[in-house]
């Protein structure tokens, strides 16, 4: 049972991996937010442990803290435990193409100034695909990139027609501006499925495309992109620039 600056904490013995949601701190020396920043971990990163102490200092009420194989601390309320498959966490390209070509028209964080307006200040909190063929149609099938569970797929008034997808890695991808769905809240989805058809519908859509999105489920408000990262080094396929 660990012992840290002479306090005795009960410890329940666990090897197994969590994911960051959140932005979190590694911590020496004690279960506790007083314990010295050693490392930084972002979302998405897969973090290692051997156990968790169960009375450590109560943070939002919870007082759970991991205990990594180096003998270090993260507080478990910034990160996720469940259904978390080891083996893909560590693999960082897990995304499939949710189009038969993935050409990019609008990079992550481009134009932050005309997405202030729309809540997203540090800019494009995603990554805009073209749809459009070279026979001119724009009407092409969009896939799950990874396997999960439909959370939305409705309609509103910015991003048109779109679905939601979560994920067992503990992020959640979106497509936008779709002009047809093909699934409905609750369905299961394999990675490649048919989930819709691309489309121009939104307001925030200004032509034809799809717009990608990707955070984690428990995602930081206010980073500044609505929670959203930069999906281009999780993709598995190559991404073809335009700019």
């Amino acid at each position: 049972m660990p012992r840290v600056h002479e306090k005795e904490y009960r410890f329940v013995p666990q090897i197994a991996v969590a994911i960051v949601a959140s932005d979190l701190n590694i911590r020496k020396g004690s279960p506790s937010s007083s314990g010295s920043v050693i490392k930084e971990a972002s979302p998405g990163m897969p973090l290692r442990y051997i156990g968790y102490i169960v009375d450590g200092e109560s943070v939002a009420g919870i007082s759970k803290w991991f205990l990594t194989p180096e003998g270090d601390f993260f507080w478990s309320g910034n990160v996720k435990t469940e259904n978390v498959d080891a083996t893909q966490a560590y693999n960082k390209r897990v995304l499939a193409r949710p189009l038969d070509t993935l050409i990019c028209t609008q990079r992550f964080g481009e134009r932050p100034s005309f997405y202030a307006s729309l809540g997203s200040p540090r800019g494009h909190n995603g990554i805009d695909f073209r749809t459009k063929q070279t026979n001119g149609d724009w009407t092409v099938p969009v896939y799950a990139a990874m396997k999960g569970v439909v959370s939305e797929a409705d309609e509103n008034m910015w991003n048109g027609k779109f679905v939601r997808i979560d994920h067992p890695n503990g992020f959640q991808s979106v497509y936008l501006h779709l002009s047809e769905i093909s699934v409905e809240t609750g369905q299961e989805v394999a990675s490649g499925q048919k989930i819709g058809i691309s489309g121009n519908s939104g307001g925030a859509s200004e032509a034809p495309h799809l717009h990608f999105g990707y955070r984690p489920i428990k995602f930081e408000k206010d980073n500044g992109t609505m929670g959203y990262i930069d999906p281009a080094p999780y993709f598995i396929d190559e991404i073809k620039y335009l700019t």
